[in-house]
């Protein structure tokens, strides 16, 4: 067996749990005829909603999946714009796009983080996503819509990925219990959907943590799981309490295996509520201390974030 969150990747719509209006309108979309169908797809919404798992489904949709009879697909190009973000990699796309596929019906690009590119990569793939040839399609994915040049997101069907439900989460996790002739108890079932916050893959990978434990131990697994959501609410109160760097930092030194972006979004989301249940100015110079991404600094980007923070 192995890992549970590949394992169970879904294959195509029918396999895809939440998002139902967004999966409806593909549906619709690519069900049309070839000409009638777009040739640059955006997808956006949250960290681990499922956005590039969706790009590859309508990939396999379009006539080029990821792999042809178990080979790897030369058609398919899948790009991390995180760490391919620059002019270049754009020329590179636009000197290729001419070549007609190999193996597949098409030849797609599916590019992630779109929105951690520069505004020249954007500014050159403009050609590209207006005056695409015929054969040749763009599925763009981010979770920061608001780095776009508008002229770009103006050259695409947008379309948005939520985070799932808790009972979505849970519908997921029975579904892979069933298939893996297992069973846990409900209040783990909801302890993990708590710690996946919306993320499917994350709820796979807890289960895959847990499934071989034995049932006591389960619950108190899971909870370890969440001490960071912990630790970043208690970040957030020393924060607006003005604390020492000293105690900021030993908060910081104290989350461990956080996707830093995550971090950042959950500081804003945690701001905004107390923005709008009462007000407090430093939670205003907090958000816009904490407005731009961190996909390239990282962790280091949030500890600066946090040293900006102090009066």
């Amino acid at each position: 067996m192995g890992s549970l969150h590949i394992d169970y990747r879904p294959r195509n719509f029918d396999e895809l749990i939440g998002n139902k209006g967004t999966i409806a309108s593909l549906k619709s979309i690519l069900n049309r005829e070839k000409e009638d169908v777009p040739h640059a797809f955006l997808l956006q919404g949250p960290s681990g909603c499922g956005k590039t798992t969706l790009g590859r489904i309508i990939a396999d949709m379009l006539g080029c999946p990821e792999t042809i009879n178990e080979e790897v697909n030369g058609d398919f190009i899948e790009i991390n714009a995180a760490n391919n973000r620059g002019v270049d990699t754009a020329r590179a796309i636009m000197e290729t796009m001419h070549y007609h596929p190999s193996v597949a019906k098409c030849r797609i690009w599916l590019i992630d983080e779109i929105g951690a590119t520069t505004k020249d990569f954007q500014q050159a793939i403009l050609k590209a996503l207006e005056d695409s040839p015929k054969y040749a399609y763009f599925i763009l994915c981010t979770t920061d819509p608001e780095k776009l040049l508008k002229t770009v997101k103006n050259r695409c069907s947008v379309f948005e990925v939520e985070s799932l439900q808790d009972n979505e989460v849970g519908e997921l996790l029975n579904w892979v219990l069933s298939e893996e002739e297992f069973d846990i108890s409900s209040d783990v079932k909801n302890e993990i959907a708590i710690a996946a916050d919306g993320c499917p893959r994350q709820a796979l990978v807890i289960l895959d943590q847990i499934i071989d434990l034995p049932e006591e131990q389960m619950l108190g697994s899971v909870k370890s799981a969440q001490v960071n959501e912990k630790a970043v609410i208690d970040l957030c109160r020393a924060m607006l309490k003005n604390a020492t760097w000293k105690s900021l930092s030993t908060i910081l030194k104290n989350i461990k295996n956080k996707d830093p972006e995550k971090m950042r979004r959950a500081i804003l989301g945690y701001m905004s509520a107390v923005l709008l249940n009462g007000g407090d100015a430093k939670a205003a110079l907090i958000i816009d201390i904490f407005k731009e991404p961190v996909f390239h600094s990282g962790l280091p980007g949030i500890i600066l974030y946090v040293y900006q923070t102090m009066d």
